[in-house]
C-alpha cells in the first residue's frame, strides 16, 4: 500500500519541482533581458550613456589608456525636417552600425544623446582619426542609403578625438574631446 501512495506523491512532487525550475529559468531570462535593456540604447542597441560611463570609469582604473572619440551626425535636423523622423532614425542607425563596424568589438561605443555617440579605444585599437573618420563616414553613408532608399541624401558624422590617459574621468575627457569636435564642426559648410 505505501508504494501505491508514494508513487503518485513522488510524481506530483517531481512535476511541481519541474515547474519551479522552468519558472526560475524564465525569470533568469527576464532578468538578463531587463539588464540588457537598462544598459543599452533602445534604438541602436549600443551602450547608453550611464552604462558607458560606468564601463569607461572601470577601464580607466584598470587599463593603460587609449583614445576617446565623440561623434555626432551632421545635419540631422535638416534630414528630419525634409524627410521625417523615421529617415532621421535611419541616419542614426546607419551611424551606429558604421561606428561598430569600423571601431570593432574591442572598443566601448555608446549613443549618449539624440545624434551624439562616444567611444573608447584601448591603446591597441587606436588608429589615426583621419582613417577612422573616413571609414566611418563611408560606411554610414552606404548603410543609410540602403536603409532609407534615398540615393540623393548623404549622411556624414563629425568626429573628435583626444588621448585618454589612465585615470581620466568621463567628464574631463568628454569636455576635452567635445572641444575638438566643435572645432571641426565650425569648419563644415552649412547645408
Amino acid at each position: 500500500m505505501p508504494v501505491i501512495i508514494a508513487f503518485p506523491l513522488a510524481f506530483i512532487a517531481f512535476t511541481w519541482i519541474e515547474r519551479l525550475e522552468q519558472a526560475y529559468a524564465s525569470l533568469l531570462k527576464e532578468v538578463r533581458e531587463l539588464g540588457r535593456q537598462a544598459s543599452t540604447d533602445p534604438l541602436t542597441g549600443l551602450l547608453n550613456r550611464r552604462s558607458f560611463e560606468k564601463q569607461f570609469d572601470s577601464a580607466m582604473q584598470h587599463r593603460s589608456g587609449g583614445k576617446f572619440i565623440i561623434a555626432d551626425v551632421d545635419y540631422l535636423k535638416a534630414i528630419n525636417d525634409q524627410h521625417g523622423h523615421v529617415i532621421g532614425d535611419d541616419a542614426i542607425l546607419a551611424c551606429a552600425t558604421a561606428m561598430s563596424q569600423v571601431l570593432g568589438d574591442e572598443c566601448l561605443i555608446a549613443r549618449i544623446g539624440g545624434d551624439e555617440f562616444c567611444a573608447f579605444l584601448p591603446l591597441g585599437a587606436a588608429r589615426s582619426l583621419q582613417q577612422m573618420s573616413v571609414a566611418i563616414n563611408e560606411a554610414a553613408d552606404r548603410d543609410f542609403k540602403l536603409r532609407s532608399r534615398l540615393d540623393d541624401v548623404t549622411v556624414s558624422i563629425s568626429v573628435g578625438m583626444a588621448p585618454c590617459p589612465p585615470g581620466s574621468s568621463f567628464r574631463e575627457i568628454m569636455a576635452r574631446t567635445d572641444s575638438d569636435l566643435y572645432r571641426k564642426k565650425i569648419r563644415r559648410p552649412e547645408r
